[in-house]
């Protein structure tokens, strides 16, 4: 097969590929290539004459048939100028090809060096573009590959920077965990402190017959006077009530005070008449009647301290009621009394119970 022979078939393979791609311009170009190798092709008198034009025109559609092959669509838009101009103008040539009808004519016309040197200077246009294109092409790849250098470069330095926040994130909630850790233990010690000093305060402080606490005078402040102060019957002591507090308990408190006044001029109240009087109100188990919470037997400050501030003193209770309220209190508290002995004994003497074993004290609930 001549090369001749060659360059035609492959001419007519790319006019039959180009008809199924996506740049269609190629075909027309192809086509023309096509028709004028073949008239040079019987214009030709030896295998070598014309050889040389036929090559050329070939290598023409090759580089653009190549390139696009290589690089896809997107590299045919910048051949479909130059193909449409090579394809008029084998038009024209093939047009002047048909006028000279004998082959000698044909071969005087294309041994022309004006078609010789038209078809290089299509040839060059290709290449150029060709060129252009790949320069194009490499620049575009560049700065896209730079862009996505930057990206990557800026990726990482979010990335870096976020595991390093990350990490002092993590360092920051150690020192907490730390921080917490520490404050519980210390908070432990506290309470085990103040438990330690509590169950101290309550041994120093201790409880009376086991029952109510033994109250230091210091654990007690008196908020204000409750009652003016009363004699106890028939004795030399007398009391007052008021409202206080003490340690380490959260409610208010009613203290009554008692004062010992002796012929002799001491004031010092004997603990046995204090101790006596606690027994008697320890033993009022009654929701009715005032609870003792606890007794302080300070010579200095004896008292008895008792539950709840609701309580009013007695005789101002029934002062204020009306006849028939008054009848009705007194039935109750006859009814109330009945499980009880009806006189008690306080100091040997015989004290009736409605005036002595309310200890001064009703909630108006009797």
């Amino acid at each position: 097969m001549s090369g001749i022979d060659s360059c035609l078939k492959i001419a007519k393979l790319t006019a039959a590929a180009g008809g199924m791609s996506p740049f269609p311009f190629i075909t027309g170009a192809a086509q023309c290539v096509v028709v004028v190798l073949e008239a040079i092709e019987s214009a030709a008198k030896n295998r070598q004459d014309l050889q040389e034009l036929a090559e050329s025109i070939f290598a023409t559609l090759v580089v653009v048939r190549d390139t696009v092959i290589t690089h896809g669509p997107t590299s045919a838009s910048c051949f479909k100028d130059i193909c449409l101009d090579f394809q008029t103008y084998l038009n024209d040539l093939l047009s002047k090809l048909k006028k000279e009808g004998k082959p000698s004519g044909i071969r005087r016309l294309l041994k022309a060096k004006k078609i010789s040197e038209d078809i290089s200077a299509y040839r060059q246009r290709v290449q150029a573009a060709k060129d252009n294109f790949l320069i194009r092409t490499m620049t575009m790849t560049h700065l896209t590959l730079s862009d996505v250098r930057g990206d990557v470069t800026a990726g990482f330095s979010t990335l870096t920077g976020s595991m390093e926040a990350s990490e002092r994130n993590i360092t920051s909630i150690k020192h907490n965990i730390e921080e917490i850790r520490t404050l519980g233990v210390h908070q432990s010690e506290n309470i085990e402190n103040i438990s330690t000093r509590l169950l101290q305060a309550s041994r120093q402080r201790g409880l009376y017959k086991e029952m109510v606490w033994d109250v230091i005078p210091g654990d007690i402040r008196v908020i204000k006077r409750a009652t003016r102060s009363s004699r106890c019957y028939r004795t030399c002591i007398t009391y007052k009530d008021s409202y206080c507090t003490v340690e380490n308990s959260n409610t208010p408190k009613i203290i009554r005070e008692y004062q010992a006044h002796g012929n002799d001029g001491e004031d010092a109240m004997d603990l046995g008449a204090l101790d006596q009087a606690l027994d008697f109100f320890m033993k009022q188990r009654h929701p009715n009647l005032p609870q003792v919470f606890g007794v302080c037997r300070s010579p200095d400050f004896p008292a008895i301290i008792f539950h709840g501030t609701t309580r009013v003193p007695f005789n101002h209770y029934i002062y204020d009621l009306s006849a028939t309220r008054f009848v009705q209190f007194y039935f109750d508290l006859f009814q109330d009394l009945q499980v009880r002995p009806p006189r008690v004994t306080l100091d040997q003497r015989s004290i009736p119970i409605p005036t002595v074993s309310l200890g001064g004290f009703t909630n108006g609930k009797l």
